[in-house]
């Protein structure tokens, strides 16, 4: 076995690699933790984490900077027509924690039976909701967001007025205040569960994983532009989320032949690695205008009593990350939502271009003819998302280089449904700004012509059908890429997160989800990766019973074997 030689302050012999230090391997690696005397590292790409990123606020001044993998996509056909080049941008973290640290902090367990369909009928609900609790009362602090604005307020007004319900942890057509991952006002994310000094060796890119005679044996991994093999005792997981681990798999020789082949690398298993790409596509900033200013606004965050309430207190709009409030709503009519209302008292413009904008790639000239005339103003945003999408897109490697940026072609709005979906969401917006609720405090929907739509009527079907082809945004929620399933032929793991044809491989993270969740997806990743473990608990439940086997490290090596018969 090689190891680095400060690998030994964890231990010189290692049961398993988690790769990513995400929502899904953090998991993992807390229940390795606290439930197993294994022993493991996980291998984050990114740095470590401080303090500064447990301001919720902070959050999206992450997106485009060193800890995020500043991924985009690659020009869009039929959407992103607003953004530079035509290419979206789609952060990711690169910082243990993974996205977790960039992302909205929105908790939302999302529908159930839906879950349960990814595995088959293997699992019943009432298992997989045993895991959400595992993890909501464990490793998360849940709390409703704490500081809202006068919009969160009038949007639970509107609600009621046009018949919606607040909902409880029901998943159906209603509203609720956002339910945020925070402690004392803080970020809190799953990784903060873990010490990462022991467990975690950050700034360690993985390359590819080395596997020998169709079993996985460890890893490449490059650290200060030296590459290293550190080779593991029991399995690799890969948890490097959906962009990340097909590419680690590519570039392991296990996905499509036409894309290894033309890149001169060995096939070893011939799988859909990279397909099925799905995201929640959105669209709508700015949308929303006030004749007033609200109680919330980007410049006024940052004053004298605003930043002692946080310190101080752990109050105050410094502890929102923007989302306020969630809307399921169904264009169909039926109580099963279709789209998702995510509630923003602030819109691009409200930094005044300094930086937000930057970081969605937004064309200077749309920036010019559209978003500046609203710096007077006070703008808002709701998103209407589409929770099912049907337009999907592929991630695959164009290069043998492990630091090249992979292709990455969501294939956004190809779907005509996709496209519909928005529309009536959009619509829906409409609905909302009509009520009494919403006009009580001065909202109403921008006048504006959207660039490149101005011969539509605005507000029509073709008006609203060039607008979000213009304004189309990512929710940050990718999907797919490593698909779980019965067979090869369509699927890269099982449904116990093995990669069919490569022993002691396993994949648990956000790429093995065959379908998009019905909300933001963190908690449904989280659940996941807690099901992962419990699919292999028996082994851990013999090391665990089997204590002597770890009472004498000289003797560990020569009995591991008879240990776990």
């Amino acid at each position: 076995m090689l190891l680095f030689s400060w690998v030994f302050i964890i231990n010189p012999t290692m049961y398993n690699f988690t790769v990513g230090s995400g929502t899904a391997g953090s998991v993992i690696a807390h229940n390795l933790v606290t439930k197993t005397n294994f022993t493991f590292i996980v291998i984050e790409a990114g740095g470590e984490s401080n303090s500064l990123f447990e301001i919720p606020v902070l959050g999206p001044m992450l997106h485009n900077s060193v800890f995020d993998w500043q991924y985009e996509t690659i020009p869009q056909q039929n959407a992103c027509l607003a953004m530079n080049y035509k290419k979206c941008k789609l952060p990711q973290g690169k910082i243990v924690g993974g996205s977790s640290k960039l992302n909205n902090m929105v908790h939302i367990r999302g529908n159930i039976s839906h879950y349960a369909s990814w595995f088959y009928g293997k699992y019943h609900e009432s298992y997989l909701n045993r895991h959400f609790d595992m993890i909501e009362k464990n490793l998360l602090h849940l709390n409703e967001v704490q500081y809202e604005s006068e919009m969160a307020t009038a949007i639970a007004e509107a609600a009621e007025e046009l018949g919606y319900s607040r909902l409880g942890s029901e998943f159906k057509v209603g509203y609720r205040k956002s339910k945020l991952s925070q402690k004392n006002g803080k970020r809190w994310t799953i990784s903060d569960n873990l010490d990462s000094s022991k467990y975690v060796l950050s700034n360690a890119l993985v390359e590819k994983v080395i596997i020998v005679n169709d079993i996985a044996k460890g890893v490449t991994v490059q650290i200060s532009d030296k590459k290293h093999n550190i080779f593991a005792r029991k399995g690799v997981i890969l948890s490097a989320g959906t962009i990340n681990t097909p590419k680690i798999l590519q570039l392991s020789g296990i996905g499509p032949p036409n894309i290894l082949n033309n890149l001169n690398i060995p096939v070893i298993k011939n799988l859909p690695v990279g397909y099925n790409l799905q995201d929640h596509v959105t669209t709508g900033l700015d949308l929303i205008l006030f004749n007033k200013t609200l109680s919330v606004n980007a410049m006024s965050m940052l004053d004298v009593f605003n930043v002692y309430q946080y310190f101080f207190h752990g109050k105050g709009p410094l502890t929102t990350a923007g989302c306020e409030a969630i809307t399921f709503l169904s264009t169909k009519g039926e109580n099963i939502p279709d789209i998702q209302f995510m509630v923003m008292p602030v819109g691009i413009s409200s930094d005044r271009g300094s930086y937000l904008r930057l970081a969605l790639g937004i064309n200077d000239s749309v920036w010019e003819d559209y978003f500046e005339k609203f710096f007077d103003k006070h703008a808002a945003t709701i998103l209407p998302i589409v929770l099912h999408p049907k337009s999907k897109g592929q991630v695959h490697i164009i290069t043998t280089d492990p630091e090249t940026p992979p292709l990455i072609d969501p294939k956004y709005l190809s779907h005509d449904e996709d496209v519909k979906t928005l529309i009536k969401g959009l619509k829906l917006v409409q609905r909302f700004l009509n009520t009494k609720a919403m006009e009580k405090v001065g909202a109403f929907i921008n006048p504006q012509h959207y660039p490149g739509c101005k011969s539509h009527t605005i507000f029509s079907d073709s008006y609203w059908d060039c607008y979000v082809r213009h304004l189309t945004l990512t929710s940050y929620h990718y999907v797919g890429t490593c698909s779980m399933g019965l067979t090869s032929s369509n699927s890269v793991v099982d449904t116990s997160f093995r990669v069919f044809g490569v022993a002691n491989l396993y994949v648990a993270d956000a790429s093995v989800l065959p379908t998009l969740p019905s909300g933001n997806i963190n908690a449904a990743v989280a659940m996941m990766a807690s099901v992962f473990f419990d699919e292999n608990i028996n082994l851990v439940k013999k090391v665990r019973n089997s204590e002597h086997c770890h009472k004498y490290q000289l003797l560990y090596e020569l009995i591991h074997k008879i240990c776990l018969i």
